[in-house]
């Protein structure tokens, strides 16, 4: 089976975008958007995915299953969910989580990014990371860390498309590149 997110990211993008305006309107992007990250968490369990996007249960019975989740949620985003399933477009639900969160940051000048560490960073060294680099882009960044330990030390950020490489692996390559491309003394 294909993956629903794949085929879908163009469409689910449109539904998050459209979702983003009715809560922008309702004042509820938080709400909103703690739904969609808890909905996409949900479908991406193999059962539930099979359960939804699986051709032998009827739409109504999929939907009866999904309303103890259901009233859990902000009425928004309970209307938006019966909107999905009364348009056959469940397989937006996989995808809404991240959609709706790249929405928002990108409403509201933040982005994303990876910090690269060969042990975790305190709270506060992170966020004293997030504001070196949010100056450097001009930009509200939010990071998460990932452990690798060939870094040896330091840190590596990954923004989009953007590398701060400031751990001890990147620098003693850069040494080892301009050894290399340095000519030697005749």
């Amino acid at each position: 089976m294909s993956s629903p997110v794949a085929i879908s990211n163009p469409v689910t993008r449109r539904w998050a975008e459209a979702l983003y305006e009715v809560a922008q309107k309702a004042n509820a992007v938080e709400d909103i958007q703690r739904d969609t990250e808890r909905l996409s968490s949900e479908v991406s369990s193999p059962a539930v995915a099979a359960f939804l996007f699986g051709s032998s249960v009827s739409q109504e019975v999929r939907l009866s299953k999904f309303e103890p989740l259901l009233n859990e949620l902000h009425p928004k985003t309970q209307s938006f969910v019966r909107l999905l399933f009364e348009r056959r477009r469940l397989d937006v639900l996989t995808g809404i989580g991240q959609a709706f969160k790249e929405k928002v940051y990108a409403e509201t000048g933040r982005v994303e990014g990876i910090c690269e560490v060969v042990r975790p960073l305190s709270d506060e060294d992170l966020s004293g990371l997030e504001e070196s680099v949010g100056r450097r882009l001009g930009k509200t960044v939010v990071l998460s860390q990932r452990t690798v330990p060939e870094l040896i030390g330091g840190v590596r950020v990954i923004v989009g498309a953007r590398l701060f490489d400031a751990s001890v692996q990147g620098r003693l390559e850069k040494l080892r590149e301009r050894l290399m491309s340095s000519p030697l003394p005749s």
